[in-house]
């Protein structure tokens, strides 16, 4: 009898909920939690160097300067390096002095990407990365990563694997902002990819994972997003160390994590339209500004149970008064990675009408009609059907069974059909 290899049994990860810290922006006096991390780490915590630079992005590029502490006022500071354990409370987020507010950006859209190596995260910086084989000229194209890599880079699988891009395909408008401006690099080119097996390119693209530096020049794998898995999940891959990296920008690595982590944030801007201040942002071409409460009504509707990177608000236009932004419409794109050329959801998977996914239409919130609504667009109720007693008889369309399934013909149609066959007969 041919012996049988057991069955695999994963690990079910913990029960119940995963542990939440909250992180607060300490310069303002309500609504002010800046961002939710799960607390995944050994002992419900989350990595202190992961904490400054997921906050540092979101908050100005700041991660040099960031820091935490317990309080509001700057007191109880937290020990860099040790872990942010959720159980010993929220823990509040400081740049430079405890008196220094400090902006934050808006989406993805608005953020800088540093202008060189020497710019980012000192992590990022000293992470081992081989040049590309000489056989890939300039580094190759997105078509070259299943060749140059062999197998994915976290699960080291070699079958069922996708070439997936850092920085997605569909934000060239990103990219010729960010890039274009320093160098020559091609955001299809394979410095601008990696390999991954196909589940995990899925939640790649819906945010729950990225790749994230850490000490002794390790890469693992850092769940930063838990309600699109179950916890089996960061059972098995959460500060899994990946495979190693060949030809793959630092700058786009570094890019990816921040295109994941700008969605965290979400809740943060959709609670400032209850606030009583306005909310200082540093916007695209580097400029501060101050936004109002009002303006980010468009969030109290528009934002989603799972806010993720697929779903990002963009700044329409602007008023202003005094230099603080008092009217904006803030859009949501639904703009997933187009490796898998489909669009649809987040998730690529079908609507229930079998098309996929569509883009949502945004309407100002401000409107009494019931037509103006955030999210897809309301069907008006259809009118009342006319009485059968008062159409012709032509216009009476009745159903008729075929080889090719069911149509609709007029009472004359049919009659004319019948007739037809009758004289075959």
């Amino acid at each position: 009898m041919p012996s049988t290899k057991p069955r695999p049994t994963p690990p079910l990860g913990r029960g119940g909920r995963v542990p939440i810290l909250l992180v607060r922006h300490p310069h303002y006096r309500d609504y002010n939690t800046l961002l939710k991390l799960p607390a995944l780490d050994e002992g419900d915590s989350v990595h202190y160097n992961v904490a400054l630079i997921i906050c540092g992005i979101i908050a100005d590029n700041s991660w040099e300067t960031g820091w935490f502490a317990r309080a509001s006022d700057g007191s109880r500071v937290c020990e860099p390096g040790v872990p942010l354990v959720a159980a010993d409370g929220d823990v509040f987020y400081f740049v430079k002095d405890r008196g220094y507010k400090y902006p934050v950006y808006l989406s993805w859209d608005e953020w800088r990407l540093p202008s060189s190596d020497t710019d980012l995260p000192s992590h990022f910086l000293d992470l081992p990365i081989d040049d590309p084989p000489p056989t890939l000229r300039n580094g190759g194209y997105i078509e070259d990563v299943k060749g140059r890599d062999k197998s994915c880079r976290l699960s080291a699988v070699i079958d069922g694997c996708d070439q997936v891009h850092l920085v997605p395909a569909r934000e060239r408008e990103w990219w010729d902002f960010n890039m274009g401006q320093s160098s020559d690099l091609q955001i299809e080119s394979a410095l601008n990819g990696i390999l991954l097996r196909t589940d995990l390119h899925q939640l790649f693209d819906t945010g729950t994972w990225v790749p994230m530096a850490m000490e002794d020049q390790q890469l693992v794998a850092y769940v930063v997003r838990t309600a699109d898995v179950s916890n089996q999940f960061a059972a098995i891959w959460h500060q899994t160390e990946m495979q190693s990296l060949v030809g793959v920008d630092r700058r786009c690595l570094f890019a990816r994590v921040a295109w994941a982590v700008l969605s965290l944030h979400h809740g943060f801007l959709a609670m400032r339209r209850l606030a009583s201040e306005n909310l200082l942002v540093r916007m695209k071409d580097g400029e501060l500004k101050e936004m109002a409460p009002e303006v980010f009504k468009q969030f109290s509707r528009s934002r989603s149970k799972n806010p993720s990177p697929t779903k990002r608000p963009r700044l329409q236009a602007l008023e202003e008064d005094g230099g603080i932004i008092v009217a904006a419409e803030l859009c949501w794109d639904n703009e997933a990675d187009d490796d898998d050329d489909g669009g649809g959801d987040e998730a690529g998977n079908d609507d229930k009408d079998g098309r996929k996914g569509r883009s949502q239409h945004c309407y100002d919130v401000d409107d009494d009609s019931a037509l103006y609504q955030r999210g897809r667009k309301r069907l008006r109720s259809p009118e009342p059907y006319p009485s059968l007693l008062s159409l012709e008889p032509d216009q009476l369309r009745m159903p008729i069974h075929t080889q090719r399934g069911i149509k609709h013909v007029s009472a004359t149609q049919q009659r004319l059909e019948r007739d037809r066959d009758t004289e075959r007969l």
